[in-house]
């Protein structure tokens, strides 16, 4: 029998012996290995009958090594209910017992609170459990003894959340991450979204918070918005683009999906694209997934775009560049068709160069404001600026749209239409233009030419 007189304790090991000498159990003998007297003391005894029968049983348990982590004293104020007036305590500290077999989990930038205090006992049961890890509890209730269960209860859930698996992005123990995450930022959310790593790789434009942080725009828990947005499409987007948003909301014409309210990703990939402004696809070819086929607004029709562009080849030169944003704002504009600038509607308008700020974006002004001329307009006779006499009068100026195609035609000169629309009519323009001049006979007047 080994006694600890020094320090007035006994080795559970000792103790076992001794019990056993003193106590032997039915059907066996007085003399029994270490190992043997405590697996029968102690897991097998009335007292602890269920130790070792659970799912996962921690191995000094399960081998009836109980003196690995225990240690036997003598209760000299004899109040212990323990066979033997004896006290157990720990061979050491929690934490420094825990060490002397597994790794120590306290040696990274972020701790968890538990391992910081030396606690590993408050998430672990050290001798058994049903749970994985011998966890005291099921995850994520575990967790939920200290952290809200307020982050499981949403609308769109974050499977991983769904499915109670926190350590999947979390680290039980330790972490140099913030949030004790397993990885750091987007490198954890590309572990399950390898396709938002390869588009950032190989797409061409890449929206900002995607090459910063998921988190900017995602909640990584859940949400209430789908895709466990932040905040629903358009106002998440408002956050770092309030000019569109406010646009939206107070343009005298809206752009139809801004109008609806509908999403921003009708038009633009929030995460990449090969297009500029994150486009879906083509400036063109987005456009005209809309505008091929007459529109019904309340300020009247707009034409099948798509089928005049198919029709008239000679286009617009924006639109050579299948550029239709040169003139037309996609959120919003105070101005007629979205147009980015003013531009007359009507045939009819008086003049001034404000009205006629579009146009003048790329065309030379001087064409219309100059009343002689030999060099800002080839539609002249001799000096005298034909444009000018058209447009440039204080009421009844015709406009541009008045004589003008704007988007395409099938092959005229400088665009002149081939008809002229008044009132409901369609009316001949009958324009010609020569190497030096032409000839003009709309039904507005008779046959009238020009030289150059």
């Amino acid at each position: 029998m080994r006694m600890q007189h020094s320090v007035g304790t006994i080795s559970l090991v000792g103790l076992f012996e001794l019990l056993l000498i003193i106590y032997p159990f039915p059907g066996h003998s007085a003399v029994q290995t270490p190992a043997a007297a405590a697996a029968e003391s102690c897991v097998n005894a009335k007292c602890h009958v269920t130790m070792g029968k659970d799912k996962v049983v921690h191995n000094p348990v399960k081998e009836g090594m109980c003196t690995t982590c225990h240690q036997a004293a003598d209760d000299p104020q004899k109040k212990t209910k323990h066979p033997g007036n004896l006290v157990i305590s720990l061979m050491q500290p929690a934490a420094e017992l825990c060490a002397m077999c597994h790794e120590p989990k306290n040696k990274k930038k972020i701790v968890h609170a538990p391992i910081q205090g030396g606690d590993c006992t408050s998430c672990h049961n050290p001798h058994q459990s049903p749970n994985k890890g011998m966890l005291k509890d099921s995850m994520p209730k575990i967790c939920f003894q200290c952290h809200p269960d307020s982050i499981v209860k949403h609308a769109v859930m974050h499977p991983p959340v769904a499915g109670g698996d926190c350590s999947g992005c979390h680290d039980n123990h330790q972490s140099d991450f913030p949030k004790r995450l397993v990885k750091e930022g987007n490198a954890l959310c590309f572990q399950c979204h390898p396709d938002k790593e390869e588009g950032l790789k190989t797409k061409k434009v890449a929206h900002y918070p995607v090459k910063q942080s998921c988190i900017q725009c995602h909640n990584p828990h859940g949400s209430s918005s789908k895709g466990m947005l932040t905040a629903p499409v358009p106002e998440l987007c408002s956050n770092c683009h309030p000019n569109e948003v406010m646009l939206r909301q107070r343009a005298a014409t809206k752009h139809g999906p801004m109008a609806d309210q509908k999403s921003c990703r009708i038009c633009h990939d929030p995460h990449f694209s090969d297009q500029p402004r994150l486009l879906v696809t083509t400036q063109m070819a987005l456009c005209l997934a809309c505008h091929d086929k007459e529109l019904e607004t309340g300020k009247g029709k707009i034409m099948n775009m798509k089928a005049l562009l198919e029709a008239n080849k000679n286009a617009h030169g924006p639109l050579k560049s299948n550029d239709c944003v040169s003139c037309h704002n996609p959120h919003g504009s105070d101005y007629w068709r979205i147009l980015v600038k003013y531009y007359p509607p009507d045939f009819y308008a008086s003049f001034s160069e404000g009205k006629y700020a579009l146009c003048f974006s790329c065309h030379d002004k001087a064409a219309f404001t100059e009343r002689v001329t030999k060099t800002s307009t080839g539609f002249r006779d001799g000096e005298q600026n034909l444009h000018f006499v058209h447009v440039n009068k204080i009421s009844k100026g015709r406009t541009c749209k008045a004589c003008h195609e704007v988007h395409a035609d099938s092959g005229q000169q400088a665009h002149v239409k081939q008809f002229v629309g008044f009132s409901g009519w369609a009316m001949p323009m009958n324009f010609t233009q020569g190497k030096n001049g032409g000839t003009c006979a709309p039904g507005c007047h008779g046959e009238k030419r020009y030289t150059r």
